[in-house]
């Protein structure tokens, strides 16, 4: 970001004397003041926003970029593991970054996984690190009095008739934003049956496609309904979990 300010108010020096407008020197260092100060503003609106979510397939086998970047970013770290579930969005720097939906285990045995949002971010000559991560169920679950645990199973809402029956049954009827289940993440189950999933979600049809985390609960008289929806932001300067070390 300092270098990209710098240039600019250089070219801006530059044309000014090239013009020989009579422009004092004081003159020359104001416009280039205003422009270090213009692009600071942009960079920060770069930087504090947009994100873009991924319009397109989600999966890892369609974002080779995406993955070139995070296989880089995860390559030699030990005693944690990642699995890329999604590839949910990414934001453009002075480089790229990437957010991942990943499941995380740490390499010990019967270790349970967790489910996270990931950044990776990778500069224009395709060096990758690894920004933050953010566990998804605290955030459903901090509204929840039930005991909650991650989903230690597959992923796919398919495979779990159970979860995909109650979020079917929650949802029917409602009118307004689409849901698109992508991924169970966790939930309480029997016999509470409240469950999370990460959801796309548009506000109609053909709206653009952003991302929630969706609770959906079974009532006792076997009907469902949406405890729960929280807006999931892509970005996140939390730090990588103590455990992620590379060698």
């Amino acid at each position: 970001m300092k270098k990209r300010m710098m240039i600019a108010a250089v070219m801006m020096g530059v044309m000014l004397t090239a013009c020989g407008n009579g422009n004092t020197q004081a003159s020359t260092v104001a416009a280039a003041e205003s422009s270090a100060e213009t692009e600071t503003r942009e960079g920060d609106d770069i930087l504090l926003g947009g994100w873009f979510a991924n319009q397109d397939s989600l999966l890892p086998a369609d974002n080779a970029e995406a993955m070139k970047a995070f296989d880089a970013a995860v390559e030699g770290m030990t005693g944690y593991r990642y699995e890329v579930l999604a590839v949910l969005g990414s934001q453009p720097v002075a480089g790229t970054n990437y957010a991942y939906l990943c499941k995380g285990t740490v390499v010990a045995p019967d270790a349970t996984p967790a489910y996270l949002l990931v950044n990776v971010y990778a500069d224009l000559d395709g060096k990758a690190e690894l920004l933050g991560t953010k566990e998804l169920l605290p955030v459903a679950a901090a509204k929840m009095t039930a005991e909650w645990k991650y989903n230690s199973g597959d992923s796919d809402p398919q495979a779990n008739p159970a979860v995909t029956e109650v979020f079917e049954a929650a949802l029917t009827g409602k009118v307004g934003s689409v849901y698109e289940p992508l991924a169970y993440i966790g939930g309480a189950g029997e016999p509470d049956e409240c469950y999370t999933l990460l959801c796309g979600n548009r506000a109609v049809p053909n709206a653009d496609r952003s991302f929630c985390l969706l609770t959906v609960q079974k009532k006792a008289d076997g009907s469902a309904e949406v405890l729960d929806t929280e807006p999931l932001a892509l970005g996140t300067e939390l730090p990588t979990a103590p455990e992620e070390q590379k060698n």
